[in-house]
């Protein structure tokens, strides 16, 4: 099971056309990793998958293992930075603990200070994360993050 995040990365991969763009990223809150289908056009997917607890949650369902997927939409463009939010879901599936399912509501910014770099941007997101689960909070997610562009569309 702690291979299925791996295998499902490859199978992104593969499945990609060539004329997509493709990006990895991080989020600090988390530790979580990120891959992006067409990050940073008008709409795009993301999959990610915290490794470590949610820093802003201090219970027990905040555990490492989330696997969530977004979909994403610009609200807001300018020529270094974009506003952006979305809709997810997520659930524990790599986790040892009791599964449940949540709905992700992300919203952030996205900006490319340097114009040598242009495939690297800065994020920053807040993410909560609603838990279908009766008695449990909502997870809050606040975090910074890094883009990389790893293909640019043609």
């Amino acid at each position: 099971m702690k291979h299925a995040s791996l295998i499902v990365l490859i199978f992104i991969a593969i499945a990609l056309p060539v004329s997509g763009q493709l990006a990895v990223g991080y989020n600090t809150d988390g530790n979580t990793l990120a891959v992006s289908y067409n990050p940073f056009s008008r709409y795009w997917g993301e999959f990610r998958v915290n490794i470590s607890q949610y820093n802003q949650a201090s219970w027990s369902y905040s555990d490492r293992g989330i696997t969530q997927e977004y979909f994403m939409i610009k609200v807001f463009n300018m020529t270094n930075a974009c506003l952006y939010a979305g809709a997810g879901v997520g659930s524990n599936l790599l986790s040892d603990e009791e599964k449940w399912f949540s709905i992700n509501i992300p919203a952030g910014v996205a900006v490319n200070p340097f114009s040598k770099l242009s495939n690297l941007y800065f994020t920053g997101e807040y993410n909560p994360m609603i838990v279908i689960s009766e008695g449990v909070p909502v997870i809050h997610t606040v975090s910074l993050g890094i883009r990389f562009l790893l293909v640019k569309a043609e």
